[in-house]
């Protein structure tokens, strides 16, 4: 069987170039639809990316907040520093007399005992005294226990140019002892200004 085709060419090419035209429509349907999805799946990750750039905003946000809290203390903090800074300062000048007379009591001889103590920033140190002696020994043996005392004293951070200024044989309390005065200067010899 033979096919005959009574048509005339022109409708058979119009034929042919709409169903070109079906092929066409439904290739630009087709691309359609692939850039809509390439465009859907960009869109959704814009999304998602803004979503989580709106949540590292937030987060910044309540850390700034928790920083500006917490300003309060550094701000505090160095101003405590500052604070201590000044105290050390006015503090490290002042003298501990305490401590100095403490450590004069410790390193004393037994033999030695204090009449007076004077002492003052500016003035220094003056102490009198009596060490025991005996009688009529030469030389006295008081002084022993007052040299004794000068290496003692000069033993001591905060006592420099340790004198023995006067020392004079008498009899205290039907004693015989030695009557001394030792003078010093206190602080440190950089603060005085003097060598030992």
């Amino acid at each position: 069987m033979m096919r005959i085709n009574l048509l005339p060419p022109e409708i058979l090419e119009r034929r042919r170039a709409e169903r070109r035209i079906g092929w066409v429509v439904l290739a630009a349907l087709g691309v359609a639809v692939i850039l809509a999805g390439v465009w859907a799946f960009g869109y959704f990750r814009l999304q998602d990316k803004k979503d989580e750039l709106a949540e590292v905003q937030q987060l910044v946000q309540a850390s700034q907040a928790q920083a500006e809290q917490l300003a309060v203390f550094e701000q505090r903090a160095t101003e405590l520093e500052g604070r201590k800074v000044t105290a050390d300062l006015a503090l490290g000048s002042r003298r501990n007399w305490g401590k100095l007379f403490d450590e004069i009591s410790l390193v004393l001889p037994s033999d030695v005992w204090l009449q007076t103590m004077v002492a003052s920033e500016s003035n220094g140190l003056s102490i009198s005294g009596y060490a025991v002696d005996v009688r009529n020994d030469s030389p006295d043996a008081g002084h022993k226990s007052i040299a004794k005392t000068l290496v003692r004293l000069a033993d001591l951070s905060d006592l420099y140019d340790i004198w023995l200024t006067a020392s004079t044989k008498q009899t205290f309390a039907e004693q015989p002892a030695i009557q001394f005065t030792i003078t010093a200067s206190v602080g440190s010899p950089a603060a005085g200004g003097e060598t030992p």
